[in-house]
Formats: structure tokens, sequence, C-alpha cells
């Protein structure tokens, strides 16, 4: 048949931990690294083009000679079972796309967002007011290999961070030791941007986690309490994994998405979770957007509280059982866990009250950007305790707030206009 020049172009900006993305698909017979692609001006956006028999194809990109390879939900328009499907008729440029999506890539999130609820991990012990310690060695449903335990071999805060840590030691029969903890019956919750800061361990047979099951988990049982993914990873894969699973009327299911990252450094990890659905981020970058609805019987599960969990599986059916290349002790380390609120606690606002503040959180000082010049405006900032610690007026349509000799703690900025239009944000100081 005849050939037709198809361009195809990727929108990668945002992600790092990849070298060249490639297109394969049964036009190359699925060759890893027959059609790599370039980035000439160096946008984020990659590209090349390929002579393709006129016809239907299906194709799907990947990095790195198959290092990692792109998630596609199989209910939207571009998805042929789990590829991208196009129909060739001649000479074509598509439009770019992003990784795993069939739709415009996700924008990066411009709302204000106050801290609502955080463990920091500072001091040398886990708060047991917020979290308790998961046991048992069943396989957990996966097959896993790992005892949990609540040893201080397993579980330690120190420095700042939490550390969980998995051993190859015999421990009850099993011959991995390692933590999973829990925030159900202490900290439970609905909605907010939830972030943590994590390093995760590499291995075979390595499986970190930091994820969310609904509140109804004792009651209902899984997967009818539902589970959200923000971050899993496995074994030495240059990918961080998010899903979503659930009971859809029928039986257990799950939608899912990866995104290539550098496992040997820190990322935040991170879901912005609404009644209307799920949008999984790393580093501030969104790849992930589930939404919730009555027909498939998300609606009424993730509508719910959750709570969190923080573990380290060893083996399993995912990943496989660990081998020689596998360091023990393996580490995951947690910087933080965050909730986050939309910073606006008024919602009576003016065109006049357009307000952004940042960087939220912050170190030293506060930006508050107004938009427009006000004579009249008055500013008054709130330590957590309701004392008042700065009041002034401002004419500027910007000024900057210094925290750098306060406490680390939530703080309030409540701002007063002429027509008595009143506002007022949460924001934290590190």
């Amino acid at each position: 048949s005849h050939a037709a020049d198809v361009t195809f172009k990727l929108n990668m900006a945002g992600f790092e931990g990849f070298g060249t993305p490639e297109v394969n698909g049964t036009f190359n017979g699925w060759c890893g690294n027959c059609n790599a692609m370039s980035d000439p001006d160096g946008d984020g956006v990659w590209e090349t083009t390929v002579d393709i028999p006129t016809g239907t194809i299906e194709y799907i990109f990947s990095f790195d000679n198959w290092s990692g390879q792109e998630e596609l939900s199989y209910e939207t328009d571009c998805v042929a079972g789990p590829n991208r499907i196009l129909n060739v008729t001649g000479d074509v440029e598509l439009d770019p796309v992003c990784w795993s999506l069939c739709s415009n890539c996700l924008v990066p999130d411009e709302e204000i967002w106050a801290l609502d609820w955080s463990d920091e991990f500072e001091g040398n012990s886990l708060d047991m007011d917020t979290w308790s310690h998961e046991f048992g060695s069943h396989g957990w449903g996966n097959n896993e290999l790992q005892m949990y335990t609540s040893s201080p071999e397993n579980t330690e805060v120190s420095d700042g961070t939490l550390k969980i840590t998995a051993r190859q030691e015999n421990v009850g029969g099993a011959s991995y030791s390692s933590s999973r903890i829990r925030t159900i019956n202490k900290m439970e919750f609905l909605y907010g941007k939830v972030e943590a800061r994590i390093k995760v361990p590499i291995g075979q047979g390595i499986w970190p986690a930091f994820w969310m099951l609904g509140a109804n988990f004792e009651e209902d049982g899984w997967p009818f309490c539902g589970e959200i993914d923000v971050m899993e990873h496995v074994n030495n894969e240059p990918m961080t994994n998010s899903a979503i699973h659930w009971f859809d009327g029928e039986g257990h299911t799950y939608d899912t998405k990866t995104a290539p990252f550098d496992g040997s450094q820190w990322h935040v990890y991170g879901a912005d979770w609404n009644e209307d659905g799920v949008t999984f981020i790393l580093d501030d970058q969104p790849y992930f957007h589930f939404p919730f609805e009555d027909e498939n019987n998300t609606a009424p599960i993730f509508t719910k509280p959750f709570f969190f969990l923080l573990n380290i599986a060893v083996g399993g059916n995912w990943p496989g059982s660990p081998d020689g290349t596998t360091q023990f002790p393996a580490v995951m380390e947690v910087d933080y866990v965050r909730i986050f609120q939309k910073s606006g606690l008024n919602t009576e606002r003016s065109d006049q009250s357009h307000v952004r503040i940042f960087p939220v959180p912050t170190v030293d000082e506060v930006n508050v950007d107004f938009g427009t010049s006000n004579p009249e405006r008055e500013i008054k900032v709130f330590n957590s305790s309701g004392q008042m610690i700065d009041a002034r007026r401002a004419a500027d349509d910007r000024i900057r707030l210094d925290l750098s000799g306060q406490a680390p703690g939530v703080y309030i900025i409540h701002i007063m206009t002429s027509d008595n239009d009143s506002r007022s944000f949460k924001i934290v100081k590190q």
C-alpha cells in the first residue's frame, strides 16, 4: 500500500528521568529504538517523522528502548486495547499529545493552597496519636513476603524524616521484615490536595507506597471502600505509578498511569481530590486525572472520608521476589505528609479583591499580590493563637510580609478593603 509521512509529537515538558522518547507500533514491529524522537528546540515537545503505509495502525510512546512506556485508559477515544490508534490516509503532522493522555495536557495548578494538616516527622518517635502499625505476614492478597512489625528497626523518626525500612531477616516465619503504618480511626479526611515528599528505595522486589483507603474499610472491606494510590514504585523501573481501585458493581476494577522519574532523587507525590475526581501530580506536574461518575460506581465510593498508609512491601505478584542484586536494608524516607485546602476562607469577594499569596508554604517572607492598588486596604497578620503580629495599610498592588522572626506554624492573613470586602488566608511557615 501507499506510504505516508506521519509526524508524531509528544509533550514531555515537566517530566524528568528519561533519555529519549520513541514511538513504537504495528508499523515497526514494536521495535523499541527504531523511531527515536528528538527535541531540537528544547521546548519539551519531542517529534519524529515516520514513513508508514496507509491503513489503521496501533502505536504507543515509550522511552529508552522500552525502559518505560505509557499506561492508557481503555475507555478513551484514542485507544484500541492498550494502545493508541490512528487511521493513516496520507501525509500528516499530528498535534502534540501528552504522556498517557488522549486529551489535552493537564495544566499545573495555580490555586493558592493553605496547609490544613501535616506530619513533618520532627522529634524522635512516630506520632501514635496519628499513626498505628499494621502487623502480619499473610501476603496481603498479593503474595507478599514481608512481616510487618512495630520494631524501631523498621520504623524510625530521626533528623526530620520518617524512615520505613525493609530488612532481610527471619521474623515470625517470614524472610523479610518491614513496616506499614496508617491513620485509620485517628486522622481521616474528605477532599484536599495531599502531598508527601519521599525518596524511594530501588531494587528488585521492593515495593514502596504512599496511598489511601476509604475510612469504611473495616466495615465494608476492599475494594468496596475504594483505594487511591498516590505513589507506588516497583523494582528498578524509571517510572512512578498512580492508581485508583474500586468496586464497579460487578467486581474489582482499577485505572492506572505512570510517569517517568529519577528514582535516586527526592520527589513530591501529590493528589488533588475533590467531589468531581482526583488528579495525580508529580513535582507539581499533573499527569493523571480520574473523574468520579455514578455510572461506574466511583461517585458514591470516593466522596467519603479516607485515611493514609505508608509502607514497603517485599516481593509479591507485581514486582516479583528479591534477587541477588537487591540491596537490604531498603529504606523509604519521608520528609512530610501534608493536606492542603484552597486558601480563601471567605467566599464573598468583589472583583477588586483578587488576591494571590506566595510562596505557600513559606520560610521567611510572604508576597501578597492584590492585582490593583487601593489606598484604603488594611492587612492584619495573626498567629495560630489569635495574637496579631502585624498590621498595616497598603496602597500598592503588592506587599511583602516578613515572618523571619516568627516561629514555624500556621498564620492567618486578614485583608479588609474600603468597601468592607473581607478575606482571610491560612499560610504555613516552615
